[in-house]
């Protein structure tokens, strides 16, 4: 990322530079606008639903983006990686990537019933299980139970049909990557952005794509590598 740019000029940046996807998510605000924002509340601690996308863009100033402006710089430029935080318009995203023509360059992120939901009605689309969820708070018992499953996701991945791991770089080495090296599954690591780090994953072969804020050193490190 660079300090001092809107959302907007950080993503024509990104495409510029020329990264494979841009990741972004979606939320939506009171009035139903989808807005790109990675965080579910403001640093004023409100939730995004609880604006109307006007009130929000007083908040936000330049880091306010519709999902409709994103296309419009994006779409048809790079790949386009949706992490989608929620459920329940999944069609409606799907359907303005297609309205751009780039369909074919949309891959998504999300957790299991997202997933499966969209493994269902879009099996043509890439998607992929995240693991590695924050469980700050949660009991014990609970973020065993969690990790676990994430460790050996073998039973979440057959029930919600993904395509392809999204995992904590953290998380990656406890198994998972193995796992996916055996199973001959894609595995994509987030989110990467000290040096050494990503000079690790970049390097292993059972990494296909690392996710990161800083786009400049990773491009850096993979073509000194190639």
């Amino acid at each position: 990322m660079v300090d001092g740019q809107s959302a907007a000029e950080r993503y024509q940046h990104a495409i510029r530079l020329g990264v494979d996807y841009v990741e972004f998510d979606v939320r939506k605000t009171r009035d139903r606008i989808s807005i790109v924002y990675h965080d579910d509340c403001t640093v004023s601690g409100r939730n995004i639903t609880e604006f109307a996308y006007s009130e929000l863009t007083e908040e936000l100033g330049g880091e306010a983006l519709t999902f409709d402006e994103l296309l419009g710089i994006a779409a048809g430029k790079v790949g386009l990686h949706l992490d989608l935080k929620e459920g329940g318009y999944e069609a409606e995203v799907v359907g303005k990537v297609r309205e751009r023509g780039a369909l074919d360059s949309l891959v998504i992120t999300s957790g299991d019933e997202v997933v499966h939901a969209i493994k269902e009605r879009f099996p043509e689309i890439r998607s992929g299980l995240s693991l590695g969820d924050e469980l700050t708070g949660a009991p014990p018992w609970v973020k065993l139970r969690a990790r676990l499953s994430e460790a050996f996701p073998h039973d979440r991945l057959e029930r919600c049909k993904a395509d392809f791991v999204a995992v904590h770089w953290q998380l990656a080495d406890f198994n998972v990557l193995r796992y996916c090296r055996r199973h001959g599954l894609p595995a994509w690591v987030w989110t990467v952005d000290e040096e050494p780090a990503l000079n690790r994953f970049i390097a292993d072969p059972r990494v296909t794509t690392v996710i990161t804020n800083r786009p400049e050193l990773a491009l850096q490190i993979r073509k000194a590598r190639s």
